[in-house]
């Protein structure tokens, strides 16, 4: 009578599906428990999606001494990006037209003059030459990671990239090995008692 309770069990959403085949693994997938999983990755991924690319989560190694002794050199700051006021430590990137375009500063506001920020490093005497405008600030400084710009530059690598990407694609694909040994050997018992 056993028998009978392995149809009712897999009726569950997820559960012994034969996951050694590509619509098995896609099942085990979309079964809610999984779903629920793979919704929170989603849900960090748009959290932490980079400023620069129209998100709102920034980090950057702090790359000289200008910021001492608010950041040392080394240090990984963390932004989030929010409206801008002053006194403010801000993560920009240097102006069109100006020398250096692109780059990254992280320096702090000092005022504002014809719709753009004024800024200087806390270490600095003189303020900076570029007058960033609101679309060029990346984010607020939020958090100082002492250090952390190291673990930050290996984390940019295109290698680390790429093996945590594999890395996630296969535990989302890879078959459930104990379920699969367990059907087996429900399998083996339920033919034993046949052959009987």
């Amino acid at each position: 009578m056993t028998g009978w309770a392995y149809p009712e069990r897999a009726r569950r959403p997820g559960r012994h599906l034969d996951t050694s085949t590509w619509g098995g693994r896609v099942a085990r997938w979309l079964n809610p428990q999984s779903f629920l999983e793979t919704m929170l990755v989603v849900c960090l991924v748009l959290l932490l999606w980079p400023a620069s690319y129209g998100g709102r989560f920034g980090m950057v190694m702090v790359a000289g001494n200008s910021m001492e002794p608010t950041y040392q050199l080394g240090d990984a700051v963390i932004t989030w990006r929010q409206p801008v006021e002053i006194g403010d430590v801000i993560l920009y990137r240097i102006p069109e037209n100006s020398p250096g375009a692109g780059n990254p500063v992280i320096h702090r506001v000092v005022g504002k003059e014809g719709g753009r920020w004024i800024t200087k490093g806390d270490n600095s005497r003189a303020v900076d030459p570029w007058r960033p405008s609101e679309g060029d600030v990346l984010g607020v400084a939020q958090l100082r990671l002492a250090f952390g710009g190291r673990i930050l530059a290996l984390l940019r690598s295109w290698w680390v990239i790429a093996l945590l990407g594999g890395l996630a694609v296969g535990l989302l694909l890879w078959p459930d090995v104990q379920d699969d040994q367990r059907r087996r050997g429900r399998h083996l018992a339920q033919s034993r008692r046949v052959g009987r």
